[in-house]
């Protein structure tokens, strides 16, 4: 028995072993199993195929431009405004977005974005010299009308990656004066706004509402904020606040700008007229000779009639008594552009003001609001060696600073406007945007100025001498000037021989 029972014990004990070396067993197949499973493998035995890593996806950061690599490639911006490209880090939401977006073109392209002051002279010198100066040049507008005389710009259309066709190039080239033709020869740019440069008309509320004069947004919206509501209104507003039964900078009157050289001309253009009419098929004529011309300029005599309707700073004074004048609310209306800080000691004036477009003048039913010739523009040297490199980055630039301009506007209402109508008002003043090939063409052809100089001269400075005569002076030189300028901005101009002086 104690044999059978101790069999019996080996035997369980045999069994008992079995049972736990089955059970690991199990266990072991079942994760075999698993393993050839995920692997799929038919057999346990099998080896897995060695898989080489699938490398990520580039991911597609939507503005449709190749990620190239340029070699640490040296984009060189001749600007002398470097705050529009290195502003201070954390200054504003507009100063971040800059940076982010220098910093996006910089990685994506293995490239390195500098800056150097502008000169025109050291730009004419190198490009006489065949040198590069820069990838491209930022400077006032008017200052391309030389170097478009001198044959110093590349046809922006010709530059591999631009797409001067999208949106958000045509949006901020409101005026695509510097186009003739198929020619570009510059333009505005997202990153390079020209829409604090738009004239505007700033209004003295308190004025409005010691007077019970209407409400000039309602009349804006109406559209009945025309040329003759505007000089009804300043006829309104002229006061002899001393009593003194003169009347000099000492009263109020209705209207001052920023400078009184431009006034006749924004006013004019802000009627619908123009200087210079630029045809489909290239053709250019002075038409500062018609019916609608002189009429316009005899109304704007009536709106800038100095200590009448206009302030009438003191002889010496620098332009900058006429925004004086405004903040001490001596003046109902102020015309200028928000630009280079002319007009910011309005936005520290203890009366409220508000802000409305250009009035509408006789041959238009649409507000016009010219872009000043100061409003800042780019262009590309001819010079430049690069210009795949120099398209490629220049579009980038633009695609990623498209709504950069929604913050710098939302800047300016936090920190400068006094009413939500001012801000509506200037986020459309894009849509009235003007501008006149005289302002490049003056810069090509001296007698173009002589042109343009009529309406300062007759609408400002002598308003006694009739505007049909003093155009009737310059005309036939004006047209002249056209057709040189004409030469010129289809690169077909040639400089004529000095005359051989044969005396003696």
């Amino acid at each position: 028995m104690l044999k059978k029972r101790g069999i019996t014990w080996v035997l369980l004990l045999a069994m008992i072993i079995g049972i736990i070396a089955s059970g690991c067993g199990s266990s072991d197949k079942k994760t075999t199993t698993d393993s050839t499973t995920n692997a799929g493998s038919t057999a346990s035995t099998e080896t897995p195929e060695e898989t080489t890593p699938e490398e990520p996806e580039e991911q597609d950061d939507g503005s449709g431009l190749p990620d190239q690599d340029l070699g640490g490639y040296v984009f060189t911006v001749a600007d002398n405004n470097a705050s529009r490209w290195f502003p201070e880090a954390g200054s504003s939401d507009l100063a971040n977005a800059i940076i982010e977006r220098i910093n996006w073109v910089q990685e994506k392209f293995n490239c390195k974005i500098e800056i150097r002051n502008h000169s025109e002279d050291e730009f004419a010198t190198a490009v006489m010299a065949g040198d590069k100066y820069a990838d491209i040049i930022v400077t006032p507008t008017w200052e391309l009308g030389r170097h478009i005389k001198a044959k110093r710009l590349v046809n922006m259309n010709t530059i591999p990656h631009l797409r001067l066709d999208a949106e958000y190039w045509n949006r901020y080239d409101s005026t695509s004066y510097l186009s003739y033709g198929d020619i570009k020869y510059g333009t505005a740019a997202p990153f390079i706004t020209q829409s604090d440069e738009v004239w505007v008309i700033a209004f003295n509320k308190a004025i409005i509402e010691e007077l019970g004069l209407e409400n000039p947004y309602d009349l804006v919206k109406n559209k009945q904020w025309t040329f003759e509501k505007m000089l009804e209104m300043q006829q309104a507003a002229k006061r002899d606040l001393n009593g003194d039964g003169a009347f000099d900078s000492n009263d109020r009157y209705g209207l001052a700008t920023g400078h009184d050289w431009d006034i006749s001309v924004v006013l004019y253009l802000a009627s619908g007229n123009k200087i210079i009419d630029v045809k489909e098929d290239g053709t250019m004529k002075y038409v500062v000779n018609t019916p609608k011309a002189f009429e316009t300029i005899d109304m704007i005599k009536k709106m800038c009639k100095r200590g009448d309707t206009f302030f009438p700073k003191n002889d010496g004074e620098d332009m900058d008594a006429y925004v004086k004048a405004f903040t001490e609310g001596k003046v109902l209306f102020l015309a200028y552009s928000r630009g280079r800080g002319v007009i910011d000691p309005i936005y520290e004036m203890e009366d409220d003001f508000g802000f409305v477009p250009m009035p509408m003048g006789n041959n238009t039913n649409e507000y016009k609001c010219w872009v000043s010739h100061d409003a800042p523009s780019l262009a590309v040297p001819v010079s430049n060696p690069d210009l795949d490199k120099t398209g490629l980055i220049l579009e980038a630039l633009a695609w990623k600073s498209q709504d950069e301009d929604e913050l710098r506007l939302n800047e300016v209402a936090y920190t400068k406007l006094r009413d939500d109508e001012s801000f509506e008002i200037l986020k459309e003043l894009g849509k009235y945007a003007v501008s006149d090939m005289a302002f490049i063409g003056q810069q090509l052809d001296g007698a173009i100025w002589q042109g343009l100089n009529v309406l300062p001269h007759c609408g400002f400075y002598v308003q006694d001498e009739e505007p049909a005569s003093k155009v009737a002076s310059v005309e036939e030189q004006v047209a002249i000037g056209i057709e040189n300028a004409r030469l010129m901005l289809l690169g077909q101009w040639v400089e004529p021989e000095p005359e051989e002086n044969n005396e003696g």
